[in-house]
Protein backbone atom coordinates (compact mmCIF):
# COMPACT_ATOMS: atom_id res chain seq x y z
CA UNK A 1 0.00 0.00 0.00
CA UNK A 2 2.75 2.28 1.09
CA UNK A 3 4.75 1.85 -2.56
CA UNK A 4 1.57 3.03 -3.99
CA UNK A 5 1.50 6.40 -2.04
CA UNK A 6 5.28 7.02 -2.95
CA UNK A 7 4.58 6.07 -6.68
CA UNK A 8 1.61 8.43 -6.79
CA UNK A 9 3.27 11.29 -4.68
CA UNK A 10 6.36 10.97 -7.14
CA UNK A 11 3.77 11.22 -9.99
CA UNK A 12 1.64 14.00 -8.82
CA UNK A 13 4.82 16.22 -6.47
CA UNK A 14 8.19 14.56 -8.43
CA UNK A 15 7.69 15.52 -12.03
CA UNK A 16 6.49 18.56 -11.84
CA UNK A 17 9.03 19.87 -9.34
CA UNK A 18 12.26 18.17 -11.62
CA UNK A 19 10.51 19.80 -15.00
CA UNK A 20 10.41 23.16 -13.18
CA UNK A 21 14.10 22.89 -12.28
CA UNK A 22 15.05 21.82 -15.47
CA UNK A 23 13.20 25.18 -17.12
CA UNK A 24 14.63 27.15 -14.15
CA UNK A 25 18.47 26.03 -14.76
CA UNK A 26 17.93 26.51 -18.86
CA UNK A 27 16.48 30.36 -17.98
CA UNK A 28 19.56 31.01 -15.75
CA UNK A 29 22.53 28.64 -16.68
CA UNK A 30 22.90 26.62 -19.67
CA UNK A 31 19.81 26.12 -22.07
CA UNK A 32 21.00 22.39 -22.99
CA UNK A 33 21.55 21.55 -19.11
CA UNK A 34 18.56 22.29 -18.35
CA UNK A 35 16.43 20.58 -20.92
CA UNK A 36 18.73 17.52 -20.29
CA UNK A 37 17.60 17.99 -16.26
CA UNK A 38 14.09 18.84 -17.29
CA UNK A 39 13.74 15.47 -19.60
CA UNK A 40 15.52 12.81 -18.20
CA UNK A 41 14.84 13.99 -14.75
CA UNK A 42 11.26 13.66 -15.40
CA UNK A 43 11.34 10.04 -16.99
CA UNK A 44 13.85 9.56 -14.13
CA UNK A 45 11.16 9.69 -11.91
CA UNK A 46 8.67 8.62 -13.81
CA UNK A 47 10.32 5.54 -13.89
CA UNK A 48 10.92 5.23 -10.04
CA UNK A 49 7.14 5.92 -9.83
CA UNK A 50 6.39 2.89 -12.06
CA UNK A 51 8.46 0.66 -10.19
CA UNK A 52 7.21 1.89 -7.14
CA UNK A 53 3.71 1.02 -8.25
CA UNK A 54 4.36 -2.02 -10.11
CA UNK A 55 6.31 -3.29 -7.33
CA UNK A 56 3.28 -3.30 -4.64
CA UNK A 57 0.93 -5.63 -6.64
Amino acid sequence: MINHVIGIFLIVIGAPLVGILGNVIADNVHDGIGRTVSIGGVLAVLGAAAWFIIRSF
